[in-house]
């Protein structure tokens, strides 16, 4: 497995958690602070998929030019 498998597998994780972490934010029934919680952990992870596709990108331009 390369470097881009990985940040691509990296990626794929992130997104999921993201998702879950939006799901239990808008759709479960809880505290106010645990909502909040929730959307801290939904923004952090989305903050990891921005980083990892940047790095993505960046890894595949040398093969486009």
């Amino acid at each position: 497995m390369n470097t881009l498998d990985m940040l691509q597998d990296a990626l794929a994780g992130e997104i999921m958690l993201q998702e879950k972490y939006n799901h239990h934010a808008v759709n479960i029934s809880t505290p106010p602070d645990v909502r909040q919680l929730f959307i801290q952990m939904r923004e952090a992870k989305m903050q990891n998929v921005t980083q990892l596709q940047q790095q993505i990108q960046q890894m595949m331009q040398p093969a486009q030019s």
